[in-house]
């Protein structure tokens, strides 16, 4: 069962049902096998593009699928339905993400028990 608070998002294909997230781990993947820099996501485009990045998305639950066995899970739900599944599982990982500063540099998380200098 898919865990929405974990970014999961569960639908079914080809008679089976399968669950998508995008985890810190498909975002290296994605980075590293795809060449695709994790900030160009939104600009993901071609069916080849697109059927990869179903399947990294697939790994965490579906370890092992092929490009083929992902691009027939497409074939079978379509490909406007897969592009709203891949933007449902961005947006439900990432939910709190938060722009830059001011200044154009991300923020480092506080420490516990610290307080904001002045």
């Amino acid at each position: 069962m898919a865990n929405g608070t974990k970014g999961e998002v569960a639908f079914n294909a080809a008679g089976g049902g399968f669950t998508l997230v995008y985890d810190f781990n498909a975002l290296c993947t994605i980075e590293t096998e795809l060449g695709i820099d994790p900030d160009q996501l939104g600009t993901i485009s071609g069916p080849s593009m697109v059927r990869s990045v179903f399947r990294v998305g697939l790994d965490a639950h579906h370890p092992g699928l092929t490009d083929m066995e992902a691009g027939r899970l497409i074939h079978d739900i379509g490909m406007e339905k897969a592009g709203e599944l891949i933007a449902t599982a961005f947006k439900a990982a990432f939910p709190d993400a938060k722009p830059a500063s001011a200044e154009g540099k991300a923020q480092r998380p506080k420490k516990a028990g610290t307080t904001p200098a002045r």
